[in-house]
């Protein structure tokens, strides 16, 4: 970490601001090792490999991802190059990441950074994503729950000493955000949001830490059709890990409350026929419609809500 980011932060347990550091080990890059120390409750953060953990009493839900995502790592074959690759991938992974890459390329055309922005990756993970904000010269922040190699924060090492660009990672829980009011321009979510137990109290606490006009940006959520079934089998949920599949409704109202305007983008993937050939009639018949959308919002919000899909969004704070 750098000093700087005592600008955003704020102690986890009594929310105080006045916080120092105390500095054993950095480098030219950064502070790789050392504590923040809260100056009115004596809470003691240590940081380590340039992580600042601000991961305070984890709850049993935290501990077991923590241990599940630990042992699903060990079980995938993973590599630098790999990581350097994401989220396009190649090889025998690409299969698995087309997916998410197409959607997070798409939204990413949407969004017109001016490089000034200071943007908070949301259960970033690996941290892939903060790269690309950061490589924009935006100043970027990872937080996530994860530290280990490959899955967790411990990644972005790689990033770091292999494309020569910078950015924050902080361990801590999407749910107790250790950052002061109004701090980020932006808050970015790929595939993280469903793994809150609580998306009301997510979404009010990513409107906490955005400025007046700050922007949400959500890509890769998964949604579940209103006639789905919730329960989640997969090798994750074996190992612990929090998975959840939401209904279009619980995203968009837990939006509406916090106050967010948004608008839903098309993804990358099977829409049911039905939709697919009605949005296709509508487009050639209606040309001037189809320079503006690939996917008529309605039919996009049908799909979501009675057959399911994949959620993009970009939300927005009035100011």
């Amino acid at each position: 970490m750098r000093i700087e980011l005592l600008d955003l932060i704020q102690c986890p347990i009594c929310s105080s601001q006045n916080l120092e550091i105390n500095v054993v080990d950095e480098n030219d890059v950064e502070i790789r090792k050392g504590s923040i120390i809260c100056l009115d409750c004596h809470a003691k953060y240590i940081i380590q490999s340039g992580i600042p953990n601000l991961l305070v009493n984890p709850s049993k839900e935290i501990l077991d991802e923590q241990e599940g995502w630990t042992q699903l790592e060990k079980a995938v074959s993973n590599t630098d190059e790999l990581m350097l690759s994401l989220p396009d991938a190649y090889g025998d992974h690409q299969k698995s990441w087309q997916g998410q890459a197409e959607n997070f390329h798409t939204i990413w055309s949407k969004i017109q950074l001016t490089g000034n922005e200071r943007v908070l990756d949301l259960g970033s993970g690996r941290c892939w994503s903060t790269r690309f904000f950061s490589k924009e010269g935006c100043y970027a922040v990872g937080l996530d729950i994860l530290l280990t190699k490959y899955v967790g924060l411990l990644t972005s090492d790689i990033y770091i000493q292999n494309e020569k660009t910078y950015f924050e990672r902080i361990l801590g829980d999407m749910n107790d955000m250790p950052f002061r009011q109004g701090v980020f321009d932006i808050v970015f979510v790929a595939a993280s949001l469903h793994h809150s137990s609580r998306i009301h109290k997510t979404i009010r606490l990513i409107k906490h830490v955005l400025k007046p006009g700050g922007k949400l940006i959500v890509v890769n959520e998964p949604v579940v059709s209103i006639f789905g079934n919730r329960e989640v089998k997969c090798p994750e949920v074996e190992h612990g890990v929090n998975e959840h599949v939401l209904w279009l409704w619980e995203y968009l109202l837990a939006l509406r409350f916090a106050g967010f305007r948004y608008r839903l983008y098309p993804f990358i993937g099977s829409y049911q026929n039905f939709i697919d050939q009605k949005n296709q009639k509508i487009l050639v018949n209606y040309p001037s419609l189809a320079s503006k959308y690939s996917m008529i919002p309605p039919l996009l919000y049908a799909q979501l809500y009675f057959f399911g899909g994949i959620l993009n969004l970009i939300a927005e704070i009035p100011e």
